[in-house]
This record gives C-alpha cells, structure tokens and sequence, in this order.
C-alpha cells in the first residue's frame, strides 16, 4: 500500500491526492484491526504524514451489539463466521438445484 501510495503521490501530489490516499487506508484498515495493531499504526502514522487522520473501524450496524457486548474483534469474527456459512449454503444449494435439474433431464 505504501508503495501504492507513493507511486500516486509520484505523480501528482496535490491536497486532493493525499486526501485519496488518507481514504484508501481509512477503507483498508478495518482488515488490519484489531489483529495487527502494528500496521494499524504505521498506517495511522503514514496517514498523519498525508495531513490525514483515521479513525478506528466500527462494525456494521448489524454487528454493532456484538461490538458493544464483546469488542471490535469478536464482531469481525461473527461477521466473517457468517458470510461463511451464507456462501457455504449457497454453494450447497447451487449444487443441489443443478443435480436435481441434471436428474431431469437425463430421465426425460
């Protein structure tokens, strides 16, 4: 990302490109929180650098009790559990219509 950044930057470097990069590390820190603190932190640095600030990720408003209850981590846990096991039952289900629907055609 660093390199990404100074790439941009090499470029052009305007308010408007550094107020860009500040938004891309602000959309790509909740995958570092709470896990790797340390990244979090050179990001945090790397944004202040920028004339930015970023603010500490939030759970989505569906995860928000979890949040509230257990933490950040166990909220990102729950979310992660369950998208899952979503596209887990998805994919069963896809199959299942398409044996069922293989089934049929070679009976007919």
């Amino acid at each position: 990302m660093k390199l990404q950044i100074g790439y941009l930057r090499a470029r052009e470097d305007s308010d408007r490109v550094r107020a860009a990069c500040v938004n891309y590390l602000q959309t790509w820190l909740p995958n570092f929180y709470p896990n790797r603190l340390d990244l979090v932190q050179e990001a945090q640095q790397l944004a202040a650098s920028l004339g930015g600030r970023l603010s500490l990720p939030k759970a989505s408003w569906k995860y928000a009790w979890i949040e509230k209850l257990f933490g950040f981590g166990a909220a990102k846990h729950a979310q992660l559990y369950y998208n899952r096991c979503k596209s887990s039952t998805l994919r069963a289900w896809d199959k299942m219509m398409y044996l069922l629907e293989r089934r049929g055609r070679l009976a007919s």
